[in-house]
């Protein structure tokens, strides 16, 4: 079975794919189901250059936001299976198949995977004006005053708030969900101190960090972001078990022919692993490059679905409540 820790290896070691042509009218879109100006977009626009250039065709970057990410992603499912369409999405898109119940698709059933570009762990961050440097110090505080300890996330079922569910119920502790309409003023509340503290991903959260706005008190990857080396993992804080990540990733309409897939997947990484591009996702975005095959990539997709929806369960986490 996949682990995430092997998601890289798989990456590195996978076999280049056949060649072959996707049947294209000289126009390819990407279909990015989040607004403009977000990490999604922004990581599709990067490599739109170079994967026109590979591709020889016109990439043409469609922004189809709402519903959850559900609109953008419903238009790929629906659309022809020749390579001229594809879907860059991010975590949330398994995250929104466990909570909405009128999904005009099935995540598994009616996409493709093609490959992760880039990922990043899920960070716990205090703001300065709160004494919490450790997780210890989270939950010594958090079990001295009961419900009375808040932490902003993007939102309702968001990974953040899945994290942080995880995390009490891993530890005994009770925290107060705080959730926004986005990042931004999650953070901004954090900073101010409105909120004790903000959980998102590294990429999100990466400039408040280093520029000392916010503090890391512990990182939910299975080993420590490279930008973080002196935060702790929430598995070597003593929680087992809980390995989150913020990332994004490719696909396909189901029914795509695998040379297809396996073109476009090839050239994705070629695409990723040019050092102009990777010393981005890395140096700006704060996120590693961790390319699984589709195969890779499904199996991924089959071990969150369970894992992820035991939190929803556990928690009686339900969307909009």
């Amino acid at each position: 079975m996949l682990t995430r820790r092997s998601i890289l290896a798989a990456g590195l070691l996978a076999p280049v794919a056949a060649r072959a042509q996707p049947a294209s009218s000289g126009i390819i879109r990407i279909i990015n189901p989040f607004p403009a100006g977000g990490a999604s977009d922004s990581i599709a626009r990067l490599l739109q250059p170079g994967l026109q250039a590979r591709l020889g065709a016109t990439i043409v970057v469609e922004n189809r936001p709402g519903a959850s990410a559900s609109i953008g992603a419903a238009v790929v499912a629906k659309s022809p299976p020749d390579g001229t369409t594809w879907l860059l999405t991010a975590d949330s898109f398994v995250v929104s198949s466990l909570l909405m119940t009128s999904l005009p698709y099935d995540l598994q059933k009616d996409f493709e995977p093609v490959t992760m570009v880039a990922r990043g762990p899920m960070v716990l961050c205090a703001s300065p004006s709160r004494p919490y440097r450790t997780l210890a110090d989270v939950i010594a505080a958090a079990k001295a005053r009961p419900k009375t300890l808040t932490y902003a996330t993007t939102g309702i079922g968001s990974n953040g708030h899945l994290t942080v569910a995880a995390l009490c119920q891993l530890t005994g502790m009770t925290l107060v969900h705080v959730p926004y309409r986005g990042v931004a003023p999650a953070s901004n509340d954090a900073i101010a101190g409105h909120v004790d503290m903000i959980i998102s991903s590294t990429a999100s959260l990466a400039p408040q960090i280093e520029a000392g706005q916010l503090r890391p008190v512990v990182q939910c990857g299975e080993k420590r972001a490279a930008f973080l080396p002196n935060t702790p993992t929430a598995i070597e804080s003593g929680v087992p078990n809980l390995h989150t990540y913020s990332w994004f990733g490719f696909f396909g309409p189901a029914g795509t022919p695998k040379p297809v897939i396996d073109k476009f997947y090839r050239d994705v990484v070629a695409t990723v692993r040019d050092q102009a591009i990777t010393n981005i996702l890395i140096n700006k975005y704060r996120v590693e490059v961790p390319l699984p095959t589709p195969e890779e990539l499904r199996k991924m997709i089959a071990e969150e679905l369970p894992y992820y929806a035991a939190i929803i369960r556990d928690n009686n986490i339900k969307a909009g409540t």
